[in-house]
């Protein structure tokens, strides 16, 4: 009986658990069935999870960018988005600090955004100038579906500053924003080979519009630093940095110091520049001049040959002075083998004896010389300061005016006559000269330009003659031919004197210009020599048949090479030109011989008072046969046009197409001058000069 009750509880149990078990068994299937159910009023409601969300477009470079490029070059960038069913591909931007100078996509359709499709390359094409050396842009790659996905790829875009690096005397010469033409400047700048101005010093003659000034003066100050850039075509920028507020002193606002130059490169110990305000500067200023690497401070000595040209205080008037000073003990003139010259609004008080004193050097090769010159009209004292560029050459800037009230405002150069000093005792060779200078026949500033070439041949007793000459002598404002400007274009012959002391000064009268000009032109040219092959500088002046002083000017004459006079390869040029307000700059060309065509891109100022304005242009032009340099032609040489679609390619005045006409004087196959000759056709009224030179490309395979 008890064994059948425990036989009992023992079914009852294994029946209860298998019950549990058939019950856990039947839940799915009842689960299943209720959720079948649910369509028919159950009153259970079970949802299916939803799917996995789809993932995110992707994007990345492929492969990935270049940190660095030069200027010169462009760079293909390629992007791929993934999970993108739409393929809607790749929105491109660029952004950098300097706004509107970044660069752009497509050298064919220039843009700052662009779209392509996913893993089609884009091209980057960086600006063609920069502020300084380098720059950094951010390239940024957008996935078109999702602008937050995205990559950036930050780029360094280095220019060629390396290209100049050391010491740099630069000189320039031309108007400020009182539009007078007594701006001169000249210093030291030293550029440490990575877009940066280190340090300098320099002086500069403007006039100041500090109201408890205003007056022209002379200011020494201390450059503080700075930047430049060079670009691949050769053309470039130079900021300096001053603490001098009364530079770019205006309307009673202080300045701030800045001066703008433009420059094209000529080699790494030369470039050609022209001030011109752009960025912050605010001088009001447009000049031209040089940029010389300084090779040596050594204190000069024995003769050096100078000219310098201006203004004078005491008349008002136009002034230039020559001579040759001979350091014969050191930092000492004492007169003997010295002679200096003066044109005074076109008198000319010749064969004075100068003596003076030099200053110790600075550290930027600046000294202080003192000059005393007996005879001289308005005054015997003058003092200029001098920038030390090499062993033969300094550019001089008179320095005598810092308080407002002094003598003048004159620049110019000294080229030293070496071991030539008192033994040039005759003038010979054939010689191209370039002048720039004022037209003496109105009472307001005008400009008067001259150039050509002769032949000096010397009879050896003291005397000599000048033969095969040509020149084209422009004066803006004289109205002897009937027009606003006269033009004496063609041969001329002439004579000459040489200075009995050996100091290498001959002076020269330019008789029989043929065709002859309408009221007459006599110049009177006395020639410095420096010796060994280098150049004589020239003081300049020019009177009609009345001995009505026409011109007044100074400037330089090459010996002019025997070997073929070609004309061909890349040129870096400067020019200044005026239409009563000046326009100054530098450019860069490429003369192709085979088809005598050139182009080129040109950096130039328009200035008026108080108004300056920058340009870039372009410019074509075309030339003559160089054969006419085997002897002067009364049509001239090089009788080009320079051309630009978009406007005037150096005065920027004139929305038409503008061309001008101009005659190429060769010096040799690497420098020379040219004068623009249409100053009487209808609608130019305006006179050019310039001087053109070989430039070295900036790099392989730049323009």
């Amino acid at each position: 009986m008890t064994n059948d009750r425990h036989d009992d509880d023992d079914a009852r149990k294994e029946a209860a658990v298998t019950t549990k078990q058939w019950i856990l068994f039947l839940l799915p299937a009842a689960m299943l069935s209720i959720l079948a159910g649910c369509g028919g009023g159950s009153t259970f409601n079970v949802q299916n999870p939803p799917p996995p969300p789809p993932s995110a477009p992707s994007i990345v470079f492929q492969p990935p960018p270049a940190g660095s490029m030069l200027i010169s070059t462009t760079m293909n960038l390629t992007a791929v988005v993934s999970n993108d069913p739409s393929s809607a591909g790749v929105d491109w931007s660029i952004t950098c600090q300097n706004k509107g100078n970044c660069g752009s996509f497509s050298a064919t359709n220039p843009v700052v955004v662009a779209h392509t499709a996913s893993g089609t390359a884009v091209t980057y094409t960086p600006p063609s100038t920069l502020p300084g050396n380098s720059q950094t842009v951010d390239i940024t790659a957008f996935a078109t579906a999702d602008h937050d996905q995205n990559v950036v790829a930050p780029v360094t875009i280095t220019a060629f500053a390396s290209n100049l690096a050391g010491s740099y005397v630069l000189q320039a010469q031309g108007v400020d924003i009182n539009g007078g033409p007594n701006y001169q400047f000249a210093g030291v700048v030293v550029l440490d080979g990575n877009g940066d101005v280190v340090n300098g010093e320099q002086t500069i003659n403007f006039f100041d519009m500090n109201p408890q000034i205003n007056a022209f003066v002379t200011r020494n100050d201390i450059i503080t630093g700075g930047n430049y850039f060079l670009g691949a075509d050769g053309r470039g920028t130079i900021t300096i940095n001053t603490n001098d507020g009364d530079i770019g002193y205006n309307n009673g606002n202080a300045g701030n110091g800045v001066e703008t130059f433009s420059l094209v490169f000529l080699s790494s110990s030369q470039a050609l520049i022209a001030q011109a305000d752009f960025g912050t500067a605010l001088t009001g200023t447009s000049a031209s001049g040089t940029m010389d690497l300084q090779t040596s401070t050594a204190a000069p000595t024995a003769g050096y040959a100078f000219v310098v040209s201006g203004s004078d205080f005491t008349t008002g008037s136009p002034v230039a002075y020559g001579g040759v000073l001979n350091i014969d003990s050191p930092n000492n003139i004492s007169g003997t083998g010295s002679v200096s010259d003066q044109d005074l609004a076109g008198i000319v008080i010749a064969g004075q004896r100068p003596s003076g004193t030099l200053s110790n050097f600075d550290s930027f090769g600046a000294f202080t010389l003192n000059l005393n010159v007996p005879g001289f009209s308005t005054t015997n004292a003058f003092q200029f300061k001098g920038y030390i560029v090499d062993g033969t050459h300094v550019q001089l800037i008179e320095s005598d005016n810092t308080s407002g009230a002094g003598i003048g405002s004159t620049a110019g150069i000294a080229i030293g006559q070496g071991s030539a000093t008192g033994l040039l005792t005759s003038f010979h060779g054939t010689y191209v000269f370039g002048i720039v200078g004022e037209d003496l026949s109105v009472n307001v500033p005008s400009t008067g330009t001259s150039a050509g070439l002769f032949t000096a041949v010397d009879n050896g007793d003291g005397t000599g003659n000048l033969t095969n000459g040509f020149t084209d002598t422009f004066l803006q404002a004289n109205s002897t031919e009937g027009t606003a400007g006269a033009q004496m274009s063609g041969t001329f012959t002439g004579t000459f004197t040489d200075a009995p002391e050996g100091t290498a000064r001959a002076r020269s009268f330019f008789d029989n210009i043929q065709p002859h000009p309408p009221g007459g032109f006599h110049a009177d040219f006395i020639f410095y020599q420096t010796g060994n092959g280098n150049p004589a500088l020239v003081l300049a002046s020019a009177n009609n048949d009345q001995d009505i002083p026409l011109f007044l000017g100074a400037g330089i004459a090459y010996p002019q090479s025997t070997a073929p006079l070609a004309f061909g390869g890349p040129y870096g040029f400067s020019f200044t030109q005026q239409n009563g307000s000046e326009n100054d700059g530098t450019a860069r060309m490429t003369a192709i011989p085979a088809s005598e065509t050139f182009s080129g891109s040109a950096d130039s100022t328009v200035i008026t008072a108080g108004d300056t304005t920058a340009s870039d242009h372009s410019f074509i032009g075309n030339f003559s046969s160089p054969d006419c340099f085997v002897g002067p032609l009364s049509n001239g040489c090089f009788a080009g046009s320079f051309a630009n679609s978009t406007g005037s390619a150096f005065t920027g005045n004139n929305p038409n197409n503008y061309t001008f006409a101009a005659d190429f004087y060769m010096i040799d196959a690497g420098h020379g001058f040219f004068v623009e000759t249409d100053l009487l056709n209808p609608g130019t009224g305006q006179v050019s000069f310039g001087y053109y030179a070989a430039r070295t490309p900036a790099c392989v395979g730049c323009p």
